[in-house]
């Protein structure tokens, strides 16, 4: 349509890091024929390899206009969060206890080979690799939402068989996955109906849904993890990203999870979010829960595992302990 200015929002969010580099190189021919471009994003590296000026946003208002040239990433995030950078990645030292969850032999014809591993109550387990090493299809299959051909896991010292999610949610493990949107949320439902999806029985009998108590814990769920929502009866797809985010953490956390499996947790969310996010996982670790946390950004992975799986093509390449 002959554009003099494109908007992109979050282009990069599902991409490699090849990917990235071609869109890159479009964005760059597109500035060389005189088009204008606002790129929107979270991950701060690409700021500052694609774009002239910045300018940030915190809570709806513009909080700042900076030239690439003169900005840090430090200066940026303390204009994001409203405080210094120190506050990003807030975990906490937690006494790691026994083996909530053991894995063994893990197979998937064509995606995942013998994956072996444990999990311990508190820990969090960080799964690094490349885009399609197998994370995801391992943590499906623990959840129930995939088959496996072969394998076999263990909770708590004994063997269980997990053929559905259901099965996984009545055994306490709970699955942030990937893509929120289409797999975590039913969008165009609200607040509440979300929060209370895994839990449904609980509040329901004789034919009648309790709407007092599931209010009740879904407020203190909004309190807790300081969903911002005009109220529960806001469709979920009118919150952002971060908010999204704690409305799916909140539907497993009211289930009390032994377990709970976060794939890419704080994608798409801004710097702010992520904080939250992350101080909420360092709380939920040292209540015993032992946390799968998949990453494709490596300083979340670096600051907020005690131990690190690598994976490579289906395969656990390495296991690293934190120093």
């Amino acid at each position: 349509v002959d554009a003099q200015v494109i908007i992109m929002d979050e282009p990069t969010s599902a991409l490699g890091n090849d990917e990235t580099r071609f869109l890159f190189e479009i964005v760059r021919n597109l500035r060389a024929r005189g088009l204008s471009i606002i790129f929107i994003t979270h991950r701060l590296e690409e700021v500052f390899e694609i774009a002239d000026r910045i300018v940030v946003l915190r809570d709806g208002e513009r909080v700042g206009t900076l030239s690439t040239a003169d900005a840090t990433i430090d200066k940026i995030i303390r204009l994001m969060l409203g405080r210094d950078v120190g506050e990003l990645f807030q975990k906490e030292k937690v006494e790691i206890g026994e083996p909530v969850l053991r894995v063994e032999g893990l197979t998937r014809r064509g995606s995942v080979e013998d994956v072996s591993f444990e999990l311990r109550k508190g820990e969090i387990l960080g799964f690094a690799g490349l885009v399609g090493a197998g994370r995801t299809e391992t943590m499906r299959m623990i959840f129930g939402a995939d088959h496996k051909d072969a394998g076999q896991i263990w909770l708590d010292g004994q063997p269980v068989v997990i053929d559905s999610p259901e099965k996984a949610v009545e055994l306490g493990i709970g699955l942030v996955p990937e893509d929120r949107a289409n797999q975590g949320l039913v969008l165009e439902l609200t607040v509440l109906f979300n929060m209370i999806l895994p839990s449904l029985k609980r509040y329901s009998g004789n034919g009648y849904f309790k709407r007092q108590p599931a209010r009740r814990a879904a407020s203190d769920f909004v309190d807790k993890l300081r969903v911002r929502t005009p109220s529960l009866q806001q469709s979920v797809k009118n919150l952002s990203g971060g908010n999204q985010q704690k409305v799916v953490l909140a539907k497993w956390l009211m289930l009390n999870p032994r377990v709970l499996i976060m794939d890419e947790p704080t994608r798409g969310i801004d710097v702010g979010a992520k904080a939250e996010i992350h101080a909420l996982m360092s709380e939920l670790a040292k209540q015993g829960i032992g946390i799968i946390m998949i990453s494709s950004e490596m300083p979340e992975i670096l600051a907020m595992s005690d131990r690190i799986i690598v994976m490579h093509e289906g395969r656990i390449s390495a296991t690293l302990d934190q120093k």
